[in-house]
């Protein structure tokens, strides 16, 4: 028999006002008084209109989000995304501990939430699975090990892990050491094991040495650490499993006076209130938790709606946010990890002995047609004359190998003291530079290291740090696009076998993948020489019309694109580049396709080739591979950058754009 609302007021023993309360959700109601109404409510054969019409909103207007752990700072950042969610679909949001098993079935049972949402604790996940009987639409939230093929949301911490120590090998890192709480149980198990698979990909032999077990009750063992970082065989990069072991690891650095990331970079899996107030600023790598709360609304939506693939997985993305507190290892050609110029200084006594030699240099550069060497040059030539080095000669091979391998042979007729060169071909000039080796003189190289050389056939190579380089472009131009809500891209890199813009351009891709996951790289196409641009870059617009940002490898050929994107009517697309120039920086400041370029610092780099092959000549070692730090340059730093890299004010039409911009 279907019952009015007075009739179901009679057979509960309550007031008509109390039913009406019950139903609508108008006022608290006490639960014993909230049970009486529902079990006559439940028990009849139908129900009358106002039932049929607010029970729907009695069953569905709530969403019920059970978390174990309301402490964990994580998970509070889960539920303001639950939170935002609900509230976006004008859902109520109720959030219990599933500790009390009782009221949990209790709630369930008496208002009828919509849907469920389960965020266990890693530790005492169990405690979930012991609730019984929840048979209305869930969600859960969590690792692998609980919510895999649920189609809940899933926390891959095991990735996580593999991401960030992948990410600081891709950097030039390879004693990676992990700092991690065993006692957080299976998450612990998971972030060591994608720290393990990631050294195993990256062909790097574990160390169990290099793996720290922190006990989350106790500080990090002191003498500990100082074994482990107080040595010169220490780690260059950590992987933290949270903020507190972070914070403590920074506190220990500055005490012991180490560098962070010049000594020691570390990478945190836990993103926190002040990761990017510290200093410096904590790389992170970690999951959008707010969006995680978000995606399980919308999750649990489509199951309450039948959806059909509502019973998939949806697998939360691991984010990287580059800050200060990582850096990258520059690599030599032959794989060494790069020296900082700091090590070619000269003592009073050693300048003297190296003037008292009357020593001799030649410098054979590929080409010379740029700042980047006659910077370079300068360097180079001031550093000399402080030492009372003569130059015989300085050659331009204009980018010709047969013509680098003539002027080797008119260089050893001169019997110089030392060579300084870069090769035009690593490939095509590698038995010219033999020669020069065979003859006893001193080899110094810029950049490049010909094929087949070992490490005693040559002094050192001095070069900027390339892969440091190459992200410094790539995060350029993936920020650009992000900011402009730009998402194709393309690369236009050089294709002879350079190591060194191999390694500048390989890094620009990895930046761009790796950090800007919105941004898809459309193409990558190859140039071999300047003249083979134009058309490359034609080609490849019209081929792809869709690209809005392009990586080219250096300035140069960048001016070349340039002319291809005006005859294409194409300015809009985004080009950043490498090295300073007077052309590139005009185009930047007066505001053209041009946003942005990582600038070698030529001027220092000469005056570090100089002191390498001064070291050389009095019998010192010098590091077989010298790293110079390359310098962002954007429109907003342009004047400075200018006066910093090139030594002198940046030239009037530059400055005069500027003001126009």
């Amino acid at each position: 028999m279907k019952l009015n609302i007075k009739e179901i007021a009679k057979q509960a023993g309550v007031s008509i006002a109390t039913v009406s309360h019950v139903v609508n959700k108008t006022r608290y109601v006490s639960p014993e008084l909230t049970e009486k109404v529902m079990k006559v409510i439940n028990e009849a054969e139908g129900a009358p209109g106002f039932l049929l019409r607010n029970l729907k909103t009695l069953k569905s207007d709530v969403l019920l989000c059970l978390v174990e752990n309301l402490e964990h700072v994580g998970y509070i950042s889960i539920l303001r995304g639950v939170q935002a969610g609900a509230l976006r679909h004008e859902y109520k949001l109720a959030v219990i501990s599933p500790c009390n098993k009782g009221l949990v079935h209790e709630y369930i049972r008496l208002e009828k939430p919509g849907g469920l949402m389960v965020i266990p604790d890693p530790n005492r996940a169990e405690d979930v699975w012991k609730l019984k009987g929840l048979t209305i639409p869930t969600v859960v939230i969590g690792q692998r090990l609980h919510a895999e093929g649920t189609g809940g949301v899933i926390i891959d911490y095991r990735e996580r892990a593999s991401q960030a120590t992948a990410h600081l090998i891709k950097c030039g890192h390879e004693r990676i050491c992990w700092f991690g709480r065993p006692d957080s149980g299976s998450m612990h198990q998971q972030f060591l094991a994608g720290y393990e698979e990631a050294l195993w990909r990256g062909g790097i032999t574990h160390d169990p040495e290099l793996v720290v077990a922190v006990d989350s009750l106790e500080p990090i063992n002191k003498k500990g650490l100082d074994a482990l970082l107080a040595g010169t065989d220490r780690p260059t990069a950590i992987v933290c499993a949270d903020e507190s072991i972070t914070a403590e690891l920074l506190k220990y650095m500055s005490v012991m006076n180490l560098k962070c990331p010049d000594d020691i970079s570390l990478i945190s899996l836990a993103e926190f209130a002040f990761s990017e107030l510290l200093n410096p600023a904590i790389t992170t790598f970690t999951h959008d938790l707010a969006e995680i709360g978000e995606q399980s609304v919308e999750k649990l939506l489509a199951k309450m709606n039948g959806v059909a693939d509502a019973g998939k997985d949806w697998l939360a993305p691991s984010r990287i946010t580059v800050r200060n507190s990582t850096q990258c290892i520059g690599r030599g050609p032959l794989g060494e990890r790069s020296a900082s110029p700091d090590t070619l200084q000269l003592s009073p006594a050693e300048i003297e002995l190296v003037r008292a030699g009357s020593y001799s240099a030649a410098i054979s550069f590929h080409y010379s047609g740029t700042s980047w060497a006659r910077l370079h040059e300068k360097g180079m030539k001031d550093v000399f004359s402080e030492l009372g080095i003569r130059i015989l000669a300085v050659m331009d091979a204009h980018f010709d190998p047969e013509l680098q391998n003539k002027q080797h042979e008119i260089l050893l007729t001169m019997h110089p003291d030392l060579v300084i060169s870069i090769p035009t071909d690593e490939q095509r000039t590698a038995s010219s530079y033999k020669e020069i080796v065979r003859t006893g003189t001193r080899l110094v190289l810029i950049n490049n290291v010909p094929e087949g050389f070992e490490r005693e056939d040559y002094v050192s190579c001095v070069s900027v740090n390339e892969r440091e380089n190459g992200q410094s472009a790539g995060r350029l131009l993936g920020e650009y696009m992000t900011e402009r809500q730009k998402t194709k891209a393309a690369f236009l890199v050089h294709g002879a076998p350079f190591f060194a813009t191999r390694q500048r351009d390989l890094a620009a891709e990895q930046v761009l993948t790796d950090e800007f996951a919105g941004i898809e790289l459309v193409a990558v196409e190859s140039f071999y020489n300047e003249g083979q641009v134009f058309d490359t870059c034609y080609e490849l617009i019209k081929r792809h019309p869709e690209i809005e940002g392009l990586y080219v490898s250096w300035e140069g050929p960048a001016m070349v694109v340039l002319q291809a994107l005006r005859d294409l009517n194409r300015e809009d697309i985004g080009v950043v580049t490498a090295d300073l120039d007077v052309d590139v920086a005009l185009n930047m400041a007066m505001g053209g396709p041009i946003k942005g370029l990582s600038a070698q610092r030529p001027y220092d780099q000469g005056r570090a080739v100089a002191l390498a092959a001064a070291n050389a000549l009095i019998g010192k070692r010098v590091p077989s591979f010298i790293g110079v730090t390359p310098s962002r340059i954007t429109v907003d730093n342009l004047l400075i950058g200018w006066q910093d890299i090139l030594k002198e004010r940046a030239p009037a039409q530059v400055v005069e754009a500027l003001k126009k911009l």
